[in-house]
């Protein structure tokens, strides 16, 4: 009853909050670009609802069904990982783990690939493959739909792009000695265990170890959410929104939740994994704690966007695998410090 009660104010506490991130990232861009913005609860929360309400569009792919349910399969990924993390969950089958919180990413990640296999149209109107016009098809012509190649960037993305936040990820858990979430909360916050009001004796992102993969863990952060400068999967200029471009109306929404849910739950792992604080519906001061931690990386997200080109695989290649080594360190330092 415990984990079914702390399970279900979770995701009712989680979901609407991350409906509202995306309103304060763009007034902060907006700030830092000298404009107004719209309404906070405008990018996020009304657009959700106004997807919701639009007319079905029905998108043309080779498995239509499958590609439709690909978004549902993505929020109900995103929900298991912040299940995972919240602490009525941590002795459930070993999930609350690294491998369980690494699974569950790739898992996301795959999705974008599927997408944009699975999309056969631009802007909702098929190209079809064989030409009617006489004369207009040309020998050994090779024709495919742009937001394949979208399909092509989420491999290589998934290959190199985000190597960096998985090596990352493991510092708090080699400083802990432990694959298990519940153990680097205990490391960092042991009273956390017998108490309703502690802070974090020895949080791991004020050592050195811990510092460097707060940087990397970030980056990852901003190449999970496809955000500027690592936003190639679906850059406007050329693919248009890549393998997501024809999900509309409830489609649509559904994609909103969950992109902005995982801007949430990435940065509430964080403050739970390099804190101590984790998301705990059953403890109010944790929760809130949580809550309020978890907007410094929405808020870099915002300024680092605000500045930012998008990079091509260049630049990206160098840049993955220069964070690759820098959280190679952290981490060799970690285990060599305990």
């Amino acid at each position: 009853m415990e984990l079914l009660i702390a399970s279900i104010i979770a995701i009712i506490i989680a979901i609407p909050y991350s409906l509202v991130l995306p309103g304060i990232e763009r007034k902060i861009q907006a700030r830092i670009q000298q404009r107004i913005g719209p309404p906070i609860l405008t990018p996020g929360f009304w657009a959700v609802l106004k997807f919701y309400y639009k007319k079905d569009v029905e998108p043309i792919a080779y498995l239509s069904k499958f590609y439709k349910s690909l978004i549902w399969i993505g929020i109900f990924t995103i929900i298991f990982l912040l299940l995972f993390s919240i602490p009525a969950w941590w002795g459930i089958l070993g999930w609350a783990s690294i491998l369980g919180l690494v699974g569950l990413l790739k898992l996301e990640e795959s999705l974008y690939v599927f997408m944009g296999s699975q999309s056969q149209s631009f802007l909702s109107t098929t190209m079809p493959v064989h030409d009617l016009a006489k004369g207009a098809k040309g020998i050994d012509i090779h024709r495919e739909f742009l937001e394949q190649h979208s399909a092509e960037r989420a491999i290589k993305m998934m290959a190199v792009g985000s190597l960096p936040l998985y090596i990352a990820l493991l510092v708090p858990f080699a400083m802990a000695k432990s694959v298990m979430i519940s153990e680097v909360v205990r490391f960092q916050n042991p009273e956390y265990f017998i108490s309703m009001f502690s802070l974090p004796m020895r949080p791991i992102l004020f050592s050195v170890p811990g510092l460097i993969a707060t940087i990397v863990y970030f980056i990852g952060y901003v190449i999970l959410l496809n955000e500027k400068p690592f936003s190639i999967l679906k850059a406007k200029i050329d693919v248009i929104e890549g393998g997501v471009l024809e999900y509309a109306a409830k489609l649509r929404a559904g994609y909103y939740i969950m992109r902005n849910s995982l801007l949430f739950v990435l940065s509430s792992i964080f403050v739970t994994l390099f804190l101590g604080i984790p998301f705990d519906p059953l403890k109010p001061f944790y929760l809130l704690l949580n809550i309020i931690l978890s907007l410094l990386m929405p808020i870099a997200l915002s300024i680092l966007v605000a500045f930012s080109p998008i990079l091509t695989f260049r630049q990206i290649y160098p840049t993955t695998i220069g964070l690759s080594i820098l959280a190679a360190l952290a981490l060799i330092i970690s285990i060599l410090g305990g």
